[in-house]
């Protein structure tokens, strides 16, 4: 007639555990999707064949308050803003990249407009590639030239 089941404590803790994950798995699943965007005060780095460009977002930040120091492979910049009270400081920013080998350090340009601070760093050019012209004749001939 009527079922008669037992009630299993370990069986409802089991119910239970998949309730909860079902829930946080409803709960990932059911949030809105959208791009991973690079938030706005990260440093941008855009490769070409000539170099590098690195964008680093100075906002509010006079250009003179800003340094660049370059020591082996590390480009450091350096942010300071002071208020209207020259004691008090306002803004400090500071960063520093280890920069790869192949980027020419010594040929490095910094330009500012607009709250951005713009860094080009081209490829070195020992390390770019070269076109070697081929002559074209008989190696030989020279070569038995100067033997005899």
């Amino acid at each position: 007639m009527f079922d008669m089941t037992r009630s299993n404590p370990l069986e409802q803790m089991f119910n239970f555990q998949r309730d909860v994950d079902r829930l946080f798995n409803q709960f990932w699943s059911d949030l809105p999707t959208r791009p991973a965007m690079a938030s706005p005060n990260a440093i941008q780095v855009n490769t070409t064949d000539e170099g590098w460009r690195i964008d680093v977002p100075l906002p509010g930040i006079d250009p003179a308050n800003v340094s660049l120091e370059v020591a082996g492979n590390t480009l450091s910049i350096r942010a300071d803003e002071t208020g209207p009270d020259k004691n008090q400081r306002v803004v400090r920013y500071e960063q520093t990249l280890t920069v790869p080998q192949f980027l020419d350090l010594e040929k490095i340009a910094a330009s500012h407009q607009h709250g951005l601070l713009s860094l080009t760093l081209p490829i070195k050019d020992s390390v770019k590639p070269r076109r070697i012209q081929i002559s074209s004749g008989e190696p030989n001939k020279q070569l038995a030239r100067a033997t005899t």
